[in-house]
């Protein structure tokens, strides 16, 4: 199936860690950017159900792929910039099945390190 502008209808920033006196992406958090995005809530696996019931939703932001884009790494984390509180840990991103698109996927609900 394949995504068009008009199923982005999220909006999500993105942050990662800035740089430590060591040179490690270890200090505090800093913003990246903020991008229209489609939601997919993953359901159906064992494995998600599992995590569901722990507390945890996996899902699938589609953004469009960008210089910017390109940089998010699992390091990074997400938000949704309309419901405060709601925020991912990233855990792959991969090009999407629609040309000029990238798959995010990422778990709400977690610990952010």
């Amino acid at each position: 199936m394949s995504v068009g502008a008009g199923d982005l209808r999220d909006r999500w920033r993105f942050q990662q860690r800035a740089v430590d006196a060591n040179g490690a992406r270890r200090g505090p958090w800093e913003e990246g950017f903020t991008v229209s995005a489609k939601v997919t809530w993953l359901i159906g696996s064992e494995a998600v159900m599992q995590d569901r019931l722990t507390g945890r939703q996996p899902v699938v932001l589609t953004i469009r792929e960008s210089s910017m884009s390109r940089q998010i790494t699992p390091g990074w984390r997400a938000f949704d910039a309309r419901r405060a509180g709601r925020e991912a840990n990233i855990t792959a991103v991969s090009p999407s099945k629609s040309r000029g698109f990238l798959d995010v996927l990422a778990v709400i609900g977690v610990a952010q390190g």
